[in-house]
Order: C-alpha cells, then sequence, then structure tokens
C-alpha cells in the first residue's frame, strides 16, 4: 500500500503519496491534471529520485471532506456538493481516466471553502488501485454529513434509493435528481440512457438496441446470453454495502502470489506511457470467451477484465491464473487496443505475448489469451446472428 501523509510546514500543507518498488508514473495523466484538462482534480508536483518518485498536492487553504460535512448543510449546499462530485466523475470518463485511481477517504478528498467545490486526489500511477467504491463514498456522505435544523430532509431518501440500485448505480438518475434539487427542470425526457452502455434511446424503449440490456425494471443478464457487467454471476453472493479493503497496489511480479495467482511464467518488461489522442464516437465491440461461447459486451471505451469483480467490468471466475486487473480494451472510434495492466502471467495476442502498458492494435477476430484463458475478439456480428 502506497504511503500517504499530510505535511505541513512554514504555513503551508501538501498531501505526499510515495511510489512503491516498480511502480511507473503516467506521465500523460500527470499532464493532463496540471493543466486543468480534468476537472475537480489537485494539481501535483512530481520528484524523482532513483528509481523512486514522490507526489505532492498543494491543499493549502483547503478543507478535508469529513470537516466540511461537520457543517450542517441545507437542500441546495447538498445538491451543489454532489454536482461537484458528479462533474468530476464525468471528466474523469471523458479523459479516459481511471475512477479506482481517486483516493475517496474523507480526510484525502479536498472541499475549496470558498467555493465549496469538491477536489479529488488523482494517483498518475500505472495499474494503481485505491480499492475504494464510489457508491460507499457516496452513501457515507449521509453518514457523515449533518443537515439544517429544520429542513425537511425527505429528499435524502431518493437519494439512498438511487445508490441502492447496486454498485453501478446509475449516474444518468443521479444527475436528474441533482437538477430536480436544484429547482431545473426535470420534464419527462424524450430520450433515456442506457444503464449499461449509457447510448441514448427513445423515450418507452425496454432493451437496449446497441448491447441488448434491459433498460426499464431490473437490468442483468437479457434473454440473448449477453453478458451484463451490472449483473452479479448466478451462484455469487450479492453484496449490497461492501465493505472493501484497500487494495494493495502491485509491487512486482512475485506479489501475484499473496493475491491466488498462480504464476505461469515471468513477466515480461519495459513499459510504455500511453499518450492521448483524439477520440472518435465509438462503436462498441464485443468478445467470445472460448471456454463457453459467453458473448460478452465491450460497452464502455475502457473496458477492464481481471478475477476481481470489484474493480474489473468482465471478471473471470474460477482462474486463478488471470490477475486481479488484467487487461483493458480501449475503444477509440472504429479502432481498438488492448493493453496489459503488468499481470501476472502476461496477455497475449495472435499466440504473441504483448509488453505492459503498452497499446496493441487489435482487429476482427482478433485472438486474445490473458494467462490460461482464451478470448475472441469481434467488431461485427459475424458469428451467425448470436
Amino acid at each position: 500500500m502506497n504511503k500517504v501523509k499530510i505535511i505541513k510546514k512554514m504555513g503551508t500543507s501538501q498531501l505526499m503519496i510515495k511510489s512503491l518498488k516498480g511502480q511507473q508514473l503516467s506521465e500523460h495523466e500527470v499532464y493532463s491534471i496540471n493543466n486543468n484538462e480534468v476537472r475537480g482534480l489537485l494539481h501535483l508536483d512530481v520528484v524523482q529520485k532513483n528509481n523512486s518518485f514522490k507526489l505532492f498536492y498543494n491543499v493549502t487553504g483547503f478543507v478535508s471532506f469529513r470537516e466540511f460535512l461537520r457543517t450542517p448543510l441545507t437542500k441546495d449546499t447538498f445538491a451543489k456538493t454532489l454536482q461537484s462530485i458528479l462533474d468530476c466523475l464525468l471528466a474523469l470518463k471523458k479523459a479516459y481516466f481511471h475512477q479506482q485511481n481517486l483516493l475517496m477517504d474523507f480526510n484525502r478528498v479536498m472541499v475549496n471553502p470558498a467555493t465549496q467545490s469538491i477536489y479529488f486526489v488523482y494517483v498518475p500511477i500505472q495499474g494503481f488501485e485505491s480499492g475504494d467504491s464510489l457508491r460507499d463514498f457516496l452513501l457515507n456522505i449521509i453518514q457523515f454529513c449533518t443537515f439544517a435544523p429544520g429542513d425537511d430532509t425527505s429528499y435524502i431518501k431518493e437519494y439512498i434509493t438511487i445508490l441502492n440500485n447496486g454498485i453501478n448505480f446509475s449516474e444518468f438518475e443521479l444527475e436528474e435528481y441533482i437538477k430536480k434539487l436544484m429547482g431545473q427542470k426535470t420534464e419527462n425526457p424524450k430520450e433515456i440512457e442506457c444503464p449499461v452502455c449509457h447510448t441514448i434511446l427513445s423515450k418507452g424503449t425496454s432493451y437496449c438496441s446497441h448491447c441488448g440490456s434491459k433498460v426499464t425494471g431490473n437490468t442483468g443478464r437479457t434473454g440473448n446470453g449477453i453478458y451484463d457487467p451490472l449483473k452479479q454471476n448466478e451462484g455469487q453472493e450479492r453484496v449490497e454495502n461492501p465493505i472493501r479493503e484497500k487494495s494493495k497496489t502491485r509491487k512486482d511480479n512475485t506479489q501475484g502470489l499473496s493475491d491466488g495467482t498462480t504464476v505461469l511464467g515471468a513477466d515480461p518488461g519495459g513499459t510504455t506511457v500511453l499518450g492521448s489522442e483524439e477520440l472518435e464516437t465509438p462503436n462498441y465491440p464485443y468478445l467470445i470467451r472460448c471456454k463457453n461461447d459467453e458473448k460478452i459486451m465491450v460497452n464502455k471505451p475502457t473496458f477492464r477484465i481481471g478475477k476481481e469483480k470489484k474493480y474489473c467490468d468482465y471478471f473471470v471466475v474460477n482462474n486463478n491464473a488471470v490477475s486481479r486487473s488484467h487487461a483493458d480494451i480501449i475503444t477509440k472510434g472504429k479502432r481498438y487496443y488492448i493493453i496489459d495492466l503488468n499481470s501476472t502471467n502476461k496477455t497475449y495476442v495472435d499466440g504473441r505475448a504483448i509488453a505492459i502498458e503498452k497499446e496493441i492494435e487489435i482487429f476482427n477476430e482478433t485472438k486474445l489469451r490473458l494467462a490460461n484463458e482464451d478470448f475472441v475478439f469481434y467488431i461485427d456480428d459475424v458469428k451467425g446472428g448470436e
């Protein structure tokens, strides 16, 4: 676990994060943060020494989110707080940043007391996983905050209901809820959003024309056998409000042994920092898992595969050779890439092991292997209308 602490010196306050052995800095993310390309993230300085580095975030003048919530909130302040958080989440998604790189500890999230805007610490370390749950973070706001005496707080029930829809609650519903709190018009929309792939659909649509997921009522596996990452696998216990351990950041290739990964061979070396590109409108593909012919919709710009359901969009069950967060499939318009996330047992493209943290372009019917788990990648539905 990376060391995080607040350093106070000569009237200034800095939050410091120290890297672990073998961790790599994502330089393009540092650049994007410090050039205000992603809203709601604290700027940082990087101090490198030998093979390690430290990240310094200037938090002078800020207060912690926990301290901010000690002041009684009005309905309006509550709405503005949620809006500030949502703005950051949407900016992350637009920039293809990873949500699990945010520190969501209430003592590490910062608030500008003058504007009441929320600022997060984003850790630009490749493969970093904070282990924090966004849903738990949003639910815990209710536990930590106090409300102005005499205020009608009945609106909190709807907020809790939205979050209790599951770990992948609808950001669209949350956005509409915030608008309603702030007195903005929320007329019945002519369009609705798919809760899985976020495709905009006509009102009254029951199933998404893009990914096949059910739009109204319960989400989950539909009758056509399409995998829906919002639904827990059959036979697995559903955890409504999981208490998550802080995840251990990758230190070296042997660390996979401690999380139950079976080592098949040595990892390749070398890391290439990913650059940012102009992205086109995405056209999402799908995978076929060879073991059981399961169809997996790759319905997000960055789609993560691994064995840990907390962090992945598709989690591979009953295979300890696959790493917790093994690989990402990236959609950029009509081009597609796979990235190995420093996995223990490698990622293979058409039989060849790929370097870690490097975008490798993949095409229709490309054969992928994660450790010893085989998939075939498809851009068009060429398997006979499954």
